[in-house]
């Protein structure tokens, strides 16, 4: 990780990565047959350490293949077979959404009827409830402005395994407030699919998973996948890992079940996408309508589905543009697990993936990438959209867009620093840059719409707010909403934030002189020590931070123990020692002594102080991760 990213980790009070990943492999010929595919997906999981994949390929008219490639269990050598089992995270989220569509159907619940109606003792909190009230469209599509999860809400270690949404919606509440106005932008929250599940209990007076399972699951033909964890799925299900070498982890319930907590095979989950290259049918049963999934496929509720841009994360199905043609579908993850299913209504093809590793993120990709070729093999490819516009029309949209949706309020000061996009022009095309990576181009495809070279299909928009912002915003599951704003300040601070690190992890260079010297009693007469030990203290305690954080699982961070509150007293012991560096430096101006010493001291207790103003700001100094 890049050391700005790795010290600022510390800050965040959870356990996330926020360097980008490396590019894919670059792909070799495309297998013309299974057991080629098998060998070549067993390659990926080789190259990147993780056990076991369940696979499945898909066309309008049957399940083409189901299988696995590697172990589902190491310890007993156990092989993934289309009928293993796997934690399937997010993409319960499509289930969820498939329930309320159909109950909208039957006339039980109106997607665009406001929350505050249909649940008036569930405990949200919206500021702009007058003009942009939240919807159930708004909870389904992640517009409503919800957070994500709290360290504290995402494992339910010691509470019961059923627990309710509506139980957990009350209990985690913060989560569940309007940090912006509800319709505008999208920010993926895992608590508003709490909220979803609570609604179908409403509309249907049943919980969600019977629901889901009498409505959805068992006319799929998803006999076997559940959300309570049987025995039958125990006996059959694969051991999650994590790491490199694997290592295996605990199967641990979570609390927003309606969220993530489905549990289903490769075989099965095919029936699902089967369904929707069906338009919502299987065999003679329609599950839910054509309208319907038509619905599902295509975003309604932010501003840029508003001003014409197509794609984007709808009702628990999300358009992926990455390639030649365009793709539904979903992914998830969850401890020791990754998986995926997405498919093309155009070409009537599609595929599942699942993975027993959640470090595996770079394995799935390729195994992703690998999956659509192989689907796609010998179809004629369509060309992208691209429109001829005037150098004078791109001109205005020349500036830098800071980031303005951050998924996890913690961690908004990352998006805040990094998050950022740069647009520029040179030779009459637009240009866009991150903080880091390169350039790329943007593609004009018309009507303010742009998309990057390889794209099937716009996938960004120029737009202007409603109260006069110039926006730059994206779709898909990791959108962006950018606000046009001057540059030099976000240049600046990232300086600032470099410097006053830099400047905190001199002290541990200027320890290795001095501590040595000390103990070796060639500093006897010398004053000044407590100068010299508060930043030295300061540094040790963000280190101390950010080695909890690092080496701690999320699970263990969100509950009371030594871990989380080690964090919550480290980086108050980093404001303390930098406040009083900066008070033994003040009288140290006037005694004589080494001034380099004093100049040092002084600097990083500055540095330390500012940095502590800056994590307060952001709610950071202090963390309470276990709190609810």
């Amino acid at each position: 990780r890049p050391f700005l990213v790795s010290f600022s980790l510390v800050l965040i009070g959870i356990l996330l990565s926020s360097g980008g990943s490396a590019p894919p492999q670059q792909p070799g010929p495309t297998p013309t047959t299974i057991p080629g595919l098998q060998e070549e997906i067993q390659k990926i999981l080789t190259r990147y350490h993780v056990p076991g994949a369940g696979l499945a390929l898909v066309n309008k008219d049957q399940v083409i293949w189901a299988g696995g490639v590697g172990e589902a269990r190491l310890e007993t050598h156990t092989q993934v077979t289309a009928d293993t089992m796997f934690r399937v995270g997010s993409i319960t989220k499509t289930f969820v959404a498939l329930a309320l569509l159909k109950l909208q159907e039957e006339k039980k619940i109106d997607l665009n009827a406001k929350l505050a109606d249909l649940a008036e003792t569930l405990p949200f909190r919206n500021p702009w409830s007058t003009t942009n009230p939240v919807t159930v469209a708004n909870v389904l599509e992640h517009t409503a402005g919800f957070d994500d999860m709290l360290p504290s809400e995402v494992y339910n270690v010691f509470g019961k395994e059923d627990i309710d949404p509506f139980e957990v919606c009350e209990r985690f509440p913060q989560t569940l407030i309007s940090r912006w106005p509800p319709g505008t932008r999208m920010a993926y929250s895992n608590p508003g699919y709490g909220v979803a599940g609570y609604l179908i209990w409403k509309a249907s007076h049943e919980q969600f998973g019977p629901y889901i399972e009498q409505n959805i699951l068992q006319p799929l033909g998803m006999t076997l996948s559940d959300f309570t964890l049987t025995d039958k799925i125990f006996a059959q299900l694969a051991q999650g890992y994590d790491g490199n070498p694997p290592h295996a982890v605990p199967y641990l319930n979570i609390y927003l079940r309606s969220a993530g907590d489905l549990k289903t095979s490769p075989a099965e989950l095919a029936k699902l996408v089967q369904m929707f290259l069906n338009g919502g049918k299987v065999g003679n049963q329609q599950i839910v309508s054509a309208d319907s999934i038509a619905r599902m496929e295509y975003p309604q509720t932010t501003l840029a589905a508003r001003n014409g841009l197509k794609y984007g994360y709808a009702l628990a199905n999300y358009s992926n543009v990455d390639g030649p043609v365009v793709q539904h579908g979903h992914d998830g993850g969850i401890s020791g697990f990754l998986s995926t299913y997405s498919y093309m209504p155009d070409r009537g093809v599609g595929y599942v993936a699942l993975i027993n590793s959640d470090s595996g993120g770079r394995a799935l990709r390729d195994i992703d990438h690998l999956l659509a070729s192989y689907v796609l093999a010998g179809q004629t490819l369509p060309t992208p959209p691209t429109a001829n516009v005037p150098e004078a029309q791109l001109l205005p949209l020349v500036g830098y867009y800071e980031k303005e949706n951050p998924r996890e309020q913690m961690t908004a000061f990352l998006d805040n620093l990094l998050g950022g996009i740069r647009v520029t022009m040179a030779n009459g095309h637009l240009y866009m840059k991150g903080w880091r990576g390169p350039a790329q181009e943007l593609v004009p495809t018309g009507n303010n719409q742009f998309r990057l070279e390889k794209q099937a299909a716009p996938s960004m928009i120029f737009i202007t707010s409603p109260s006069g912002h110039e926006i730059l915003a994206s779709g898909g599951p990791g959108s962006f909403f950018g606000v046009r704003r001057g540059e030099m300040w976000p240049f600046l601070r990232i300086v600032l934030v470099i410097l006053a690190l830099l400047a905190i992890a001199s002290s541990f260079g200027f320890a290795l002189w001095w501590i040595p010297r000390k103990l070796l009693g060639k500093m006897k007469g010398v004053g000044g020590l407590a100068l010299r030990v508060m930043p030295l203290l300061a540094g040790l305690s963000l280190l101390g931070a950010y080695l909890i954080l690092t080496k701690t699982p999320i699970w263990v961070l969100g509950t009371y123990n030594m871990a989380s509150v080690g964090v919550w007293l480290l980086t108050w012991m980093f404001a303390a020692f930098g406040v009083l560096g900066l008070i033994l430096a003040w009288p140290a101006h006037w005694q004589p002594g080494n001034r380099w010493v004093f100049w040092h001291s002084l600097a990083v207790s500055i540095a330390c102080c500012c940095l502590a103003i800056y994590m307060a700001y952001w709610h950071l100094l202090g963390i309470q991760l276990w709190k609810p």
